[in-house]
């Protein structure tokens, strides 16, 4: 319902009361104190569409990429940024439904709508993640991303930004 772009961006907080909370617990995973040039390996995951994501499905998308990566590499071993915040602000036109909802509604009369949600707006070939890791955590890091594309809508790939020749090798 709120995956296309096509209204003005509407994010004006200082305006808008009632906004609720953004679900994202944080935006830096792993080691933050290590500099990301001491990692030999870089990657990506690159959104193939144009679109705009909720901040529950970025949270759900962050949580399980993070999750396998603590499991499999631990704590301290990688860095992960999650590059994108939920700026957009999301309304909705609620409609009154069962008996009587005729003479309760308004129907598009003052249909301006109420704040439900926020959302990231993701434009073609943007990066939404990006992970730092030594060699040989690279497929671990390639697998937090699968994980993590599948909890959101549009189509992704995964790409290795720095160190491709040290994976074929």
């Amino acid at each position: 319902m709120y995956r296309e772009i096509d209204k003005p961006a509407y994010t004006r907080r200082e305006y808008i009361t009632g906004i609720p909370g953004s679900k994202i617990a944080q935006h830096q995973m792993g080691d933050r104190e290590i500099d990301t040039d001491e990692y030999p390996v870089q990657i990506s995951l690159v959104v193939d569409e144009t679109v705009q994501l909720r901040h529950g499905s970025l949270e759900a998308a962050r949580l399980s990429a993070n999750r396998h990566l603590i499991k499999e590499l631990g704590e301290n071993n990688y860095t992960m940024i999650l590059r994108k915040f939920p700026h957009q602000v999301l309304r909705e036109n609620k409609q009154a439904t069962g008996a009587g909802a005729d003479r309760v509604s308004d129907g598009m009369r003052q249909s301006f709508g109420k704040i439900v949600g926020t959302a990231a707006r993701i434009q073609k070939g943007e990066r939404l993640f990006t992970a730092w890791c030594d060699v040989e955590q690279a497929d671990a890091i390639k697998e937090a991303y699968r994980r993590a594309y599948n909890k959101i809508t549009p189509p992704c790939r995964i790409d290795v930004e720095r160190g491709q020749d040290l994976l074929i090798a």
